[in-house]
């Protein structure tokens, strides 16, 4: 943040210290109100305080020499802040009475105000689309950009689902933590990242790998038994590769997390899909194994924050977090 951002509850925001706050984005959606809820939950169960960030989208004008410049809030646009942050105050007031709750309107735009915010939080939490989203696009742009680039973990929430018919509605297993790996160092961090919040809420962590069989070069020597051979040798390899992993990321404060784990032959994000049907929240790396540095986020990332019915959270690994 920096020294223009306006803040109720609190000095200036550049002289404050986020470490132990949660920020959350705020600009009216449903998805930003989904958000609010999560994050007020993450900091009353973490004992962190909340900061609630609106950063309204303001056009920009060119100055002499090509220097962009922001226009000036009108008093609309200043009303509809105030106004957006007092009633997530009220909100937040009624379903947790004793969280410490901060506000700030930045002069940044909202991409540029949230990853400002991450350099020091613990997490940032977001909606999946915001009010400047279009209908038909499944995710925000500052959702994706915010969780390839923040310095910290990421949570994006969908909007909440229509009621639907009992009938209808897939069981959810409560107390479920959902994590992919697939040997990446982003894998590693989601990884630690899932057990931590398992441990939290005593919830099971499902630790899931999903494979594909290569294609053999020689299509005439891939005979009957050599596919049964390999294909017996390539599941043994992952399932020994997740729970060697599972052990070594288990620490003593996690050591009695309850861990189910699942290697399937599958596409590595439909199958972190069809867990997250029932459970309560995925956790992901940033960028796997396949991922170029270009990309702004892995594809399995970008499909499940797109089609996830729960909040997902992204963790970037420590290499690229120090860049």
């Amino acid at each position: 943040m920096n020294g223009t951002d306006s803040v109720r509850g609190g000095g200036p925001a550049e002289e404050r210290d986020h470490t132990n706050q949660i920020v959350v984005g705020i600009d009216g959606s449903p998805s930003s109100r989904a958000a609010l809820d999560c994050a007020a939950r993450q900091a009353a169960g973490r004992g962190l305080g909340l900061l609630l960030l609106h950063a309204p989208s303001m056009p920009v004008f060119a100055a002499p020499f090509g220097h962009p410049v922001p226009a000036t809030p009108s008093p609309d646009v200043v009303d509809r802040a105030e106004r957006l942050l007092r009633q997530a105050v009220d909100h937040v007031a009624r379903t947790h009475t004793d969280l410490s709750v901060q506000t700030s309107v930045s002069s940044l735009g909202p991409e540029p105000a949230l990853l400002a915010a991450a350099r020091t939080a613990s997490i940032v939490v977001v909606g999946a689309r915001g009010m400047g989203g279009f209908t038909s696009a499944l995710l925000g742009s500052v959702s994706i950009r915010l969780s390839a680039h923040a310095a910290c973990p990421v949570a994006v929430v969908p909007e909440p689902a229509p009621e639907a018919d009992s009938g209808d509605r897939t069981p959810v297993r409560r107390g479920c933590v959902v994590v992919g790996l697939d040997g990446s160092y982003g894998s590693e961090e989601a990884l630690r990242y899932a057990f931590e919040e398992a441990a939290r809420t005593g919830a099971e962590l499902v630790a899931v790998h999903a494979w594909r069989v290569p294609a053999p070069l020689d299509t005439t020597a891939f005979t009957a038994y050599v596919a049964a051979v390999d294909h017996e040798y390539l599941v043994m390899r992952a399932d020994k590769y997740v729970r060697e992993l599972v052990e070594e990321v288990r620490s003593e404060d996690t050591a009695k997390v309850s861990v189910r784990i699942t290697v399937v032959e599958d596409q590595p994000a439909h199958a972190l899909l069809a867990e997250a049907a029932g459970a309560d929240l995925v956790v992901v790396g940033s960028r796997g194994r396949g991922g170029f540095t270009g990309l702004l986020l892995g594809s399995v990332s970008q499909t499940v924050l797109h089609h996830a019915p729960v909040p997902v959270v992204v963790v970037r690994d420590r290499f690229h977090s120090a860049r």
